[in-house]
């Protein structure tokens, strides 16, 4: 997601916030400093309550990274990586890179998020009352964090997909259908009627709380959205199945030499309206070097620094064979955010996969189809199939 700020890394997994989280932060935190905890705790100062609206809201989003871990801890147990978890304006997500293979595991990473939020509700609420007898701001914070914590985990079990009881929804449709695609069509459509019923609640409430009625409206257009895409992103992601490297390759991309001006580099760029260029010497991959790294170098330096103070160098890039499986490559440009994966075999540049040649695929295929349902059904009738899966 762009926009996001880096924080690091627990388990493997990138954590970051986007900028959009900042704005709820400061709205959440007005609201507990001004409204939530006067009418709660009244007689404190106003520095007690915006410490204490402060800390809530930290931790409330540590909530939310909590449960967001659960699910990326239980996908990473069923052996499916997990890229990163993004902390925004709509609570967070686990960018999860493999779709589930089986019904069960889907169940099981769908509903570990509201487990680890009905928990810290459950045990906030629990220890509220006796917090409150030694400190009533420490009292304050659990009881809203309890609170809190089971409103998410309710709302996360709303059967709208792609939230969480959507998921359960889809895994338990799975399960009966033996067919994911089905499922998770089936899924979407709920998960659109929901978005369009909070969208029509927004509009009625708008005009009785212009805050809340809008907070709807945008939550309602961000779901049903979300579940077109969901299902439309598995479909593509499907059609990738069987297919190799070797097939979308570009067999002859534009290299350039290590010893290359960086101001010949950029000429090369234009020329060729490329966005990027392997290094090779003598046949071999040295490294790669992009646009990215062009712009870092100051317009002052490009007459004599060289390109091999610009690139990648090989040992630090993410490669493929010809032959490799186009699904495990894309999940590796997903986890590391490339744009492109030079294809070699010992060393021998062979070619070079780029995002914009697995759009093109994509492209043709659904020009090939009527409609998303017509690609799901080709896709399944591949996958029970082996004999039908390839190029």
């Amino acid at each position: 997601m762009d926009g996001s700020i880096r924080l690091g890394k627990i388990r493997g997994i990138e954590i970051s916030i986007h900028y959009t989280w900042v704005v709820v932060f400061a709205l959440l935190t007005y609201s507990l400093a001004v409204g939530v905890f006067p009418a709660w705790y009244p007689g404190w100062t106003a520095g007690t309550y915006w410490t204490v609206g402060v800390i809530a809201s930290l931790l409330l989003f540590g909530s939310v990274l909590a449960h967001e871990l659960g699910h990326s801890v239980v996908a990473q147990s069923r052996g499916i990586p997990v890229a990163r978890i993004v902390l925004f304006i709509f609570g967070g997500v686990a960018q999860i890179v493999e779709e589930a293979r089986r019904a069960l595991d889907e169940f099981l990473i769908a509903v570990a998020g509201p487990v680890v939020s009905l928990v810290i509700g459950v045990g906030s609420l629990a220890l509220w009352p006796f917090a409150e007898d030694v400190s009533e701001p420490l009292g304050a914070i659990l009881r809203y964090l309890g609170f809190a914590n089971l409103i998410l985990a309710a709302f996360n079990l709303v059967p709208a997909y792609p939230l969480d009881g959507g998921r359960v929804l889809r895994a338990f449709l799975w399960g009966a259908l033996d067919s994911v695609h089905r499922a998770t069509r089936i899924a979407s459509a709920v998960g659109v009627f929901f978005g369009f019923l909070f969208i029509a609640a927004g509009i009625f409430l708008v005009f009785r709380a212009p805050l809340s009625g809008i907070w709807l409206i945008a939550l309602g257009w961000f779901l049903q959205s979300a579940a077109q895409q969901s299902y439309q992103q598995l479909v593509m992601r499907r059609l990738f199945e069987g297919v190799r490297v070797g097939q979308l390759m570009d067999k002859d991309p534009v290299t350039i030499s290590p010893d290359v001006r960086v101001e010949e580099l950029v000429d090369a760029l234009l020329e060729y309206n490329v966005r990027s260029c392997p290094v090779v010497e003598h046949g071999r991959l040295v490294g790669i070097v992009t646009l990215t790294d062009v712009r870092k170098t100051p317009r002052s330096e490009w007459a004599w620094r060289r390109v091999y103070d610009l690139m990648t160098p090989s040992d630090r890039l993410v490669t493929a064979t010809p032959d490799a499986d186009i699904e495990r490559v894309l999940k590796d440009m997903v986890i590391h955010d490339i744009h492109q994966v030079p294809v070699v075999r010992d060393g021998t540049l062979l070619g070079l996969l780029t995002r914009n040649a697995l759009l093109r695929f994509l492209q043709l295929r659904q020009e090939l189809m009527r409609s998303p349902d017509e690609i799901a059904e080709m896709v399944e009738k591949r996958s029970r199939h082996p004999d039908l899966r390839g190029g």
